[in-house]
C-alpha cells in the first residue's frame, strides 16, 4: 500500500510537472496572406511581410494588423495563441480599387477611358470603382469600339473585344466622295463660265465663273471638316 502511494505522489507530480512546462511553453504564430507582401503588426510591433511562417510567441491575446501599402488597405483582428499549439491566420486582402483588363483581336489597339491607358493588350491595377466609358480605336482599317464599363471594388474586370473591318464605303468615305465630286464640279463650272456674264439669269450681278469657285471651295472645306471627324 505503502508503495502505491508514492507511486500515485510520483505520477500526480509529473503531471503537475508536465502542466507547469506546457503552460509555460511558446506558441506558434502562422500568417498566410492573398496577396503576399503585406505587412504584419503584431501588438503595434512590426514583425515582417507575409507570409510569416512559424513565429514562436508568449501565450495570450494579441492585436494582428495587417496592411497592404500598395493596394492602400488594412484590417485589424484580435487572436489568441494557446502554450504548445499553432494558430494559422489564412486573409484575403481585398483591395480599394478594381482591375480592368483589355484584350482585342488585333492587339495594338489605342484604349482609352478619360486618359489613355495605353495599346491592347493592356491591364489597370488600380481604377477607381465607378462607370466608364471605354474607346477602343485601332490604328489599322478597324471600327472604332465605345462601350460602358462598370468596375467593382476589389474585383477584375474582363474585357475582349474582336474588331470589325471598316467597310470600303462607310457613311464618311461616301460623304467625301460627294463632296469631292462637288468641288470638282464647282472648279468645272468655273472654267467653263468664265467668260459668260449673264449666268443664270443675273444680268451679270453673279458669274458662273464666281459661283463655280464658291461652290468648289465649300465643298474641299466640307471634305476636310469630314475627314477630320
Amino acid at each position: 500500500m505503502r508503495s502505491q502511494n508514492v507511486l500515485y505522489l510520483i505520477g500526480f507530480a509529473a503531471l503537475f510537472a508536465w502542466s507547469a512546462a506546457l503552460a509555460d511553453a511558446d506558441g506558434i504564430l502562422t500568417v498566410k496572406t492573398q496577396p503576399e507582401g503585406v505587412k504584419v503588426w503584431l501588438d503595434d510591433k512590426y514583425i515582417g511581410d507575409s507570409p510569416i511562417m512559424d513565429k514562436k510567441l508568449k501565450p495570450g491575446r494579441y492585436s494582428l494588423k495587417l496592411v497592404d501599402p500598395v493596394q492602400q488597405t488594412s484590417s485589424m483582428e484580435e487572436v489568441f495563441i494557446q502554450p504548445g499549439e499553432t494558430t494559422v491566420i489564412e486573409k484575403t486582402v481585398k483591395s480599394n480599387y478594381g482591375t480592368l483588363k483589355v484584350t482585342t483581336d488585333p492587339d495594338g489597339a489605342d484604349v482609352f477611358i478619360l486618359t489613355d491607358l495605353g495599346k491592347s493588350p493592356v491591364s489597370n491595377d488600380f481604377m477607381i470603382p465607378g462607370k466608364y466609358r471605354l474607346e477602343i480605336k485601332h490604328p489599322g482599317n478597324y471600327e472604332k469600339v465605345t462601350t460602358d464599363v462598370v468596375v467593382p471594388r476589389g474585383e477584375t474586370v474582363n474585357i475582349s473585344k474582336t474588331l470589325e473591318e471598316k467597310s470600303a464605303l462607310n457613311g464618311k468615305a461616301i460623304a467625301r466622295l460627294c463632296l469631292g465630286a462637288g468641288a470638282i464640279a464647282g472648279f468645272a463650272l468655273a472654267i467653263a463660265e468664265r467668260d459668260d456674264h449673264n449666268y443664270g439669269g443675273t444680268n451679270g450681278t453673279v458669274t458662273g465663273r464666281a459661283l463655280g469657285i464658291t461652290a468648289g471651295i465649300l465643298c474641299v472645306v466640307g471634305f476636310e471638316i469630314v475627314a477630320f471627324f
